[in-house]
């Protein structure tokens, strides 16, 4: 076939593509607006809630926040149910967070109104944005798009319907987003939630505490506008610079997912310690579904927990959260954290 045959029938289906596209968004199969829509609140209670538990266990209550182990969603924003190409999830972060998960890991960008964003708004049912809009994206608006307001209303929701549940929200702030992000997270009304610590050395409150209070979304971030300690500049309120309180793992280094050496500039140990447990195909560099069936297991989750001989990891994140045994390992260490199951503490 020469060349211009080629083109051209890349070019034709291209236009298929399109048209597919635009007869299935203004059909009349098509409910308009679904796709944008909040979730219902009974979509978004916890599996497993019990009356006098603190994330699904009685016994990490009275346990200092940055002693429980909380299970965490690596570039939750992602799934392939949410149409984004090489994505870290199948399955979206609502259905987490009713799974168990109670960690958000969540990239904020600027989307410029590309075809490609054009093309998956009208899939989804959504609106045209227009350009310099802010998204959750990894590295590209054009490989897939959150919309903010409805993922964080979403998760304020998830939050209104289960008062017993604690979130860790985790931002990396590309794109200059921070300003469009903090409005977007005081427009969502989650910030009624949002923890507000009276220093960075403060000690951590007990989960029944943060329960009490109403307090129950740590909100941390870094990136653009937040590359340095909350006691060096003015950081936005409520959002904490994460590397004031987090030391974490290395990622997708020739050893990982195993061990647990922090990476980073030597310094006092911080509160929280997030484990990086995922690992990306070789062949593409993209996220693997099929590394995430084999790290994502008991034993090697315990086999890497018990290699921790200085730090236990109080934020455990993975890629394909539904694949695996993480949330079971998760009540586990807790409940033997806590005292309340046979074994020796991990």
């Amino acid at each position: 076939m020469g060349c211009l045959q080629a083109i051209g029938c890349l070019l034709c289906l291209a236009v298929l593509a399109v048209a597919g596209v635009l007869a299935w968004r203004y059909g009349p199969w098509y409910e308009d607006g679904t796709a944008t829509e909040a979730a219902p609140p009974d979509t978004l209670a916890a599996l497993g809630a019990c009356e006098g538990c603190c994330n699904l266990l009685a016994s990490n209550c009275d346990r200092p926040v940055n002693e429980v182990l909380f299970p965490a969603v690596h570039n939750a924003m992602s799934s392939y149910d949410d149409l984004f190409a090489g994505a870290n999830n199948n399955r979206p972060l609502e259905e987490a967070l009713v799974a168990g998960y109670r960690g958000l890991m969540l990239d904020s960008c600027i989307c410029d109104g590309s075809i490609g964003e054009t093309l998956q708004n009208l899939i989804k049912g959504e609106d045209d944005k227009g350009e310099n809009y802010l998204g959750f994206c990894h590295g590209s608006c054009d490989a897939g798009v959150r919309d903010p307001a409805q993922v964080l209303r979403n998760v304020k929701t998830f939050l209104d319907v289960n008062p017993n549940e604690v979130l860790i929200l985790e931002f990396e702030v590309t794109d200059n987003s921070l300003e469009q992000l903090f409005n977007a997270i005081d427009d969502s009304g989650l910030d009624e939630y949002i923890y507000r610590p009276s220093a960075t050395d403060a000690e951590w409150p007990t989960m029944q505490t943060l329960i009490d209070t109403g307090a129950r979304a740590l909100v941390f971030a870094h990136g653009d506008g937040m590359d340095q300690s909350c006691t060096a500049t003015n950081c936005p309120e409520g959002i904490m610079y994460t590397f004031d309180h987090f030391e974490q793992t290395e990622w997708n280094g020739e050893a990982a997912p195993t061990g647990c050496d922090v990476i980073g500039t030597e310094r006092e140990a911080q509160s929280f310690f997030l484990m990086n447990h995922w690992k990306n195909s070789e062949d593409t560099g993209l996220p693997s579904e099929d590394n995430a069936e084999v790290y994502n297991t008991y034993d090697k989750l315990m086999e890497r927990f018990t290699s921790c001989t200085e730090r236990i990891p109080t934020v455990l994140a993975v890629d394909f959260w539904s694949i695996g045994d993480v949330l079971s390992f998760t009540e586990e260490v807790n409940q033997r954290n806590a005292g309340v199951v046979a074994g020796e503490k991990i």
